[in-house]
């Protein structure tokens, strides 16, 4: 449940207009499980050639603090530091995770205490950031015509294991949002090993946006979808 909460409470969106722009935004999703729902504001912010990517959303039962630091480089996301607080029913979590990727090294700080050291030129991404990479490769699947599924590493928060999720493109489809119909790339992503299936609704008219998450799996359904752009660009 903690990681299920983890990966969906942060899917984000900002206006994309190429692979080395993404531009500030600040918007307000509703996030509803079968036990809660609880509406947050996600924001991107630039300081000092840094992005930071939050979410923050607060009940008198639930609190949501999620938080990114990244850089982009080449087209591709380059994680630095992810925090991620959590307070919800029974679930409690404190946690930072930090980034070395000079020595290609990542440790956790908190309620998972680990370090793990990785090989290979791919880069290892959390739960918030890992949205940035998916649209970047949307916007390429669709320039290029080619719908060829793509990969993401991830990192396991509790064990700190890189676990590789590949999407794969579902469908061209239709989305109406605040009376406007869009039309939307549907990306699904499938893990086998807990009977989990990932769906995201992209509208590329608005910059590869992120309008709905649908999430799945043997502990219940999970739905995040855009309720407010606050600001974009």
């Amino acid at each position: 449940m903690i990681s299920r909460l983890l990966i969906i409470a942060l899917f984000f969106s900002s206006f994309l207009a190429n692979a080395e722009d993404v531009k500030d935004y600040k918007a307000e999703y509703l996030f509803e499980t079968d036990k809660f729902s609880v509406t947050g504001i996600r924001e991107l912010s630039s300081k000092n050639n840094i992005k930071i990517i939050t979410f923050n959303a607060k009940t008198s039962v639930v609190k949501l603090f999620f938080e990114s630091a990244f850089d982009i480089k080449n087209g591709s996301v380059l994680s630095q530091k992810y925090t991620a607080n959590v307070r919800a029913l029974l679930i409690r979590r404190n946690q930072t995770i930090e980034f070395d990727n000079a020595n290609k090294i990542i440790k956790s700080y908190g309620m998972n205490e680990w370090e793990k050291s990785y090989d290979g030129d791919f880069n290892i991404l959390d739960p918030l950031n890992a949205q940035v990479e998916m649209r970047f490769n949307v916007k390429k699947m669709l320039d290029s015509n080619n719908f060829d599924s793509f990969q993401i590493a991830l990192q396991d928060i509790r064990s700190g294991d890189i676990e590789v999720n590949t999407y794969k493109f579902s469908k061209m489809s239709k989305y109406e949002f605040k009376d406007s119909v869009y039309d939307s790339v549907v990306i699904k992503r499938v893990r086998e090993q807990d009977s989990r299936i990932t769906e995201y609704h992209l509208v590329p008219e608005l910059g590869f946006l992120i309008l709905e998450v649908l999430d799945i799996g043997s502990e219940g359904t999970q739905i995040l979808k855009l309720q407010n752009i606050l600001s974009l660009g």
